[in-house]
């Protein structure tokens, strides 16, 4: 494929200086290490030698010289890495128009391109070159994709060239090795075995042990300290690489939809799980797309990026420069063309039920994802939560009785009494306060069940759930809930459920109570 290359492209600066100060830190940390472990054998060896009887202390701290130095020196061994894909692979023959894209910007940088594609479950996009996976890997989110257009995922795809083009994935395993040699250090010595354990008891012994973790914990933090400095710099330089072949517009937008979404994610992925844990797939990036777009959602991540944006939080340890900074340096740049047309990202890649698949038995190998059964979000809410939570109040109907909208307010303070008779899931041991909020869940389920039975309609999409009759809508998971923190007082309540008239209505209908007597009066199976 003839690409005409980009002009204006920023200058590929070499990284020898870079290079040079890793071996630096790197070849530091060893020697560092090396003169520890000698020095705890060495120094007892020779205090214990100069006594002309032999001295309990110094025996002990001889001893816990040897374990610490041979803990150090344990610690120093390579060890060897094994890849592990981090989702399913994409091929070109099954995706010709992400790897299209993906070839376009390669030719333009005169980079080879990944030799491995992959799906991966994050808000994010990552290259690298691990060792053992022969050659350069690239991971793509199945989210990113869905949140982003085709234009503001070109920049992303860029600004991961950037990365490959400025050769920070060539140095970044020999600081990664490092840093894993630190950490099995410091666990090392943080969780030491039982004769350490015994010898720090004494005083000397436990003097030498502080003073070498507290070393060892200084050069570490002077490690990171300088290596994500580096690794800051290298984002701002990537990112001006992705102005530079797709226009600073997109990464702007891009980087604060990505920044949006992340924050969504966890609480997208707990609906998700409810419904899977129930037997059914629903369209999980489809999922993710109404999630984020609800009103609700939508405004709590605007506020979110709106804070982010105005105080930023940085650390010294942080490997990525703070938004605000990353978006104030790209809009020194050009801006680049806006394309009439500029489809959503997720259309470049083919069959995403089937990739939906891949991913969910990649995160979930115990679980035969083929067994789910295909459910629309459409139909979630009558399939999934109307039946659980029938069964809720069937089997609990007997705490229920004679529990009304009405009473709602009264019936909360017994919570955690109410809490105490609900059995636990089986295999697990819950908490007084977990146990209180099963109870909520009761009584928000046998809300939804009377306000279903009067008429009111159930709207439920990720990020959004109520019961709705005309222009009045209820949420009444989180009603219970306000009530039990006291943001909702009775009076108001009360108030309310009188004029929606439905102050009367009951938790658990006559044969649903009738039905629970039934079934507590019976033997139990033999």
């Amino acid at each position: 494929m003839n690409v005409t290359p980009i002009p204006a492209l920023p200058p590929r600066r070499s990284i020898a200086a870079w290079a040079a100060l890793a071996a630096v830190l790197i070849v530091g940390f060893y020697t560092l290490t090396l003169a520890l472990a000698t020095a705890c054998v060495y120094f007892p060896y020779l205090l214990l030698t100069a006594q002309n009887a032999g001295n309990l202390q110094l025996i002990l701290l001889f001893v816990c010289g040897l374990v610490m130095g041979g803990t150090m020196l344990w610690s120093l061994v390579p060890r060897r890495e094994k890849f592990t894909p981090p989702g399913p692979r994409l091929e070109a023959a099954r995706h010709p128009r992400l790897f299209a894209e993906i070839d376009r910007l390669a030719a333009s940088l005169n980079e080879p391109p990944p030799q491995q594609v992959y799906l991966i479950p994050d808000v994010n996009a990552f290259v690298g070159e691990p060792p053992g996976a022969g050659g350069r890997i690239m991971g793509l989110g199945l989210p990113l994709l869905q949140i982003l257009t085709v234009s503001r995922f070109r920049a992303v795809l860029a600004h991961e060239f950037g990365h490959y083009y400025s050769g920070d994935t060539r140095l970044g395993p020999w600081v990664y090795k490092a840093r894993a040699a630190m950490v099995r250090t410091l666990v090392g010595l943080g969780r030491p075995n039982p004769a350490l354990r015994v010898v720090t008891r004494f005083l000397m012994a436990r003097l030498a042990h502080y003073v070498v973790t507290r070393v060892l914990v200084a050069y570490w933090n002077l490690f990171l300290r300088i290596t994500q400095r580096v690794s800051r710099r290298q984002e701002l330089r990537a990112d001006e690489l992705a102005c530079a072949l797709a226009g600073s517009r997109a990464l702007i937008e891009g980087l604060q939809e990505i920044h949006r979404a992340a924050a969504a994610l966890a609480p997208y992925v707990g609906e998700l799980k409810q419904v899977l844990a129930a037997g059914y797939r629903p369209p999980v990036a489809e999922g993710f797309a109404r999630f984020i777009s609800a009103s609700n959602i939508r405004e709590a991540l605007g506020a979110h990026l709106a804070k982010e944006l105005a105080h930023p939080h940085t650390e010294p340890f942080d490997s990525h420069p703070p938004l605000r900074d990353r978006l104030r340096a790209a809009r020194r740049l050009p801006p680049g063309e806006e394309p009439a047309v500029d489809p959503p990202a997720i259309s470049l890649i083919e069959d995403v039920a089937t990739l939906e698949g891949e991913l969910l038995q990649k995160l979930n190998p115990k679980q035969k994802v083929e067994s789910l059964k295909p459910a629309p979000w459409e139909d979630v809410a009558q399939t999934i939560y109307v039946p659980g939570w029938q069964k809720y109040v069937d089997e609990y109907a007997q705490l229920l009785a004679g529990i009304t909208a009405g009473s709602l307010a009264a019936k909360v303070k017994g919570l955690p009494e109410m809490g105490s008779r609900i059995r636990d899931p089986k295999g697990m041991l819950l908490t007084r306060e977990q146990r209180t909020g099963r109870a909520a869940d009761l009584l928000g389920s046998g809300l939804c069940l009377a306000l279903l039975a009067a008429g009111w309609e159930l709207h439920a999409q990720p990020g959004e759930f109520y019961l709705q009759r005309g222009s009045e809508r209820l949420q009444p998971f989180r009603i219970v809930r306000e009530l039990a923190a006291g943001k909702l007082n009775r009076e108001e309540w009360a108030a309310r459920a009188q004029s929606l008239g439905i102050e009367g209505l009951s938790f658990t209908p006559a044969k649903t109570l009738e039905k629970s007597k039934e079934t507590a009066a019976s033997p139990p199976p033999a």
